[in-house]
């Protein structure tokens, strides 16, 4: 199952981008921006708001007394707005818990973030995109994330940066050079080699493609990768903020994430034809290093194609189902994500995962 399907469980998760108050063309702490790149980026008043304001309803005002659990902060009076007629859970609490606090943390997270190493400054790119659909603000995001991506080398971040190549002039060439860079910073990850060789144009780059995947010793995608990078800088930061807070973050990023699937899958089931020797040893490493359930069911596929026993195969398969059976559920009640009953269980999977990834790697 692609990362889409799997995370999709979440309890029909929102696909949210953050987007902080700050002038979308103030530099970022310790890079320099090209003066191209900071002229075409929009101010902030050219930007849609960070969240929706809420609906004002006369009559959808809470009862006096009304309070809701902050998960790391405590109980909470309402004011009386905002999911109370079926909005956002924070239209109900004051500005300082609210709206405020978390505008405030999304500000703080792309600081630090920023000044951070090469993975996270990618990922402070990625959570600045702009929210209007402004081709010339879109392009200079873009090109300020592919060169960031590109002047720290960092796999992962590069793997990320592909979503900029939509607002490039040429997307397939984009694709293609990320691609390259990314088995040459990691040649050991078959996933690499496996991406390269959805973007070679020629037969020659697809057989390199091809013995750079029979010579991977691991295979890792990183699932939930820019859910774990903001959430560990949010930890690393003093005072820690309260845990309903964190979890709103999460909420968001995880959207992010589910964009990440692993490309290739049917050029190397082609590469497996029946019979092929090298397909039994390739599914084993795959299946011994995948860190991610994708990878895993890859695995349990070639592995079928390779010979192996029924068995086996289901074994990779109950594997996979363990883990999609163990994913929490966002609450449907909007307040309800508030507590600590609905932001502690999603918060302690996604450090689960960064810790170990999908899968356990044990087999």
């Amino acid at each position: 199952m692609r990362r889409a399907a799997i995370l999709a469980t979440l309890g029909g998760l929102a696909v949210a981008v953050l987007r902080p108050t700050a002038p979308a063309d103030a530099p970022l702490a310790g890079r320099p921006e090209q003066p191209a790149i900071a002229a075409a980026l929009p101010r902030a008043e050219a930007l849609a708001a960070p969240y929706p304001p809420a609906v004002p309803v006369a009559a959808a005002v809470a009862p006096a007394g009304v309070t809701v659990e902050l998960c790391g902060t405590g109980r909470m009076p309402l004011r009386g707005a905002g999911s109370v007629s079926g909005g956002d859970a924070f239209d109900d609490l004051p500005d300082p818990v609210g709206r405020l606090a978390l505008q405030e943390l999304q500000e703080r997270l792309l600081r630090v973030l920023a000044a951070g190493d090469a993975r996270q400054r990618v990922a402070a790119w990625l959570l600045r995109q702009p929210a209007v659909a402004d081709p010339a603000a879109q392009a200079a995001w873009a090109a300020a994330l592919l060169a960031e991506a590109r002047a720290g080398g960092d796999a992962q971040a590069l793997r990320w940066a592909v979503a900029a190549c939509g607002h490039t002039d040429d997307a397939a060439r984009c694709r293609r050079e990320l691609a390259l860079a990314r088995v040459q910073a990691e040649p050991d990850n078959g996933l690499h080699w496996l991406e390269w060789a959805h973007e070679a144009s020629s037969a020659s780059e697809q057989g390199e493609a091809w013995q750079g995947v029979l010579r991977a010793h691991r295979w890792h995608e990183h699932p939930g990768g820019l859910t774990a990078v903001t959430q560990q800088a949010l930890a690393a930061m003093q005072p820690v903020a309260p845990a309903y807070l964190r979890a709103r973050l999460a909420r968001e990023t995880l959207g992010r994430d589910t964009a990440e699937a692993p490309a290739g899958q049917v050029w190397l089931e082609q590469q497996c034809g029946p019979g092929h020797a090298d397909c039994a040893p390739l599914a084993e490493r795959m299946a011994g290093t995948a860190d991610s359930a994708a990878l895993l069911t890859q695995a349990a596929v070639l592995g079928r194609q390779a010979g192996w026993a029924e068995a086996r195969v289901q074994a990779l398969t109950a594997a996979t189902q363990v883990f999609h059976a163990q994913l929490p559920s966002w609450p449907e009640a909007e307040r309800a994500v508030l507590a600590c009953s609905g932001a502690e269980p999603p918060l302690a999977h996604v450090q689960a995962v960064a810790r170990r990834g999908e899968v356990p790697r044990v087999r």
